[in-house]
């Protein structure tokens, strides 16, 4: 376990580095995003929760995506729609951008993140908002990059607060208006 940990700190600083992401991004030339099938989706619960049964079921206003790198699934992330009469989720949202740890810093988020993004401006959505810890910074800097700034949704304030009270972290809204 310790090593483990001292491996994975070392990992961290080594992604950090902008030669790593240099010649990462490099190799990402062989990367392949596509819009995630039946199997995909098994595959990815499988290496998020290899522990818990999984019924694949689709949704109507849900479309997800995997990275591929050599042909294994390195990353994922998802689109939800939610109607305007949706209590506290309205519009066009951003999940679950989840990137390899070994993989990170070849800009997988980046791409990921970007086809999600011109899915929801190609569908006509005038913005989009995702949640992210505050504590997160590498995947703020990274929507940052990426045109998403800070915004406060006043209905969701008291259940994001109430998180930080369950669990000890806060997520923060973030959008990106096209």
């Amino acid at each position: 376990m310790l090593l483990d940990k001292i491996a994975r700190g070392i990992l961290h600083r080594l992604q950090d580095r902008s030669l790593y992401r240099f010649v990462y991004r490099k190799l990402a030339l062989q990367l392949t995003l596509r819009e995630a099938t039946d199997s995909d989706l098994i595959q990815v619960h499988l290496w998020l929760n290899p522990a818990n049964d999984y019924e694949l079921q689709r949704a109507s206003n849900l479309t997800e995506w995997v990275a591929l790198y050599q042909g294994q699934i390195v990353g994922f992330i998802q689109l939800i729609r939610y109607p305007q009469d949706n209590e506290l989720y309205q519009g066009y949202w951003l999940f679950s951008l989840i990137v390899k740890p070994v993989r990170r810093g070849m800009g997988i988020g980046t791409a990921l993140t970007r086809t999600a993004m011109d899915r929801a401006r190609n569908e006509g959505a005038p913005f989009l908002d995702l949640l992210v810890f505050e504590d997160n910074v590498r995947a703020i800097t990274l929507y940052a990059k990426l045109g998403f700034k800070y915004f406060i949704i006043p209905v969701l304030e008291p259940s994001l607060e109430r998180e930080r009270e369950i669990y000890g972290r806060r997520r923060i809204v973030m959008r990106k208006v096209f």
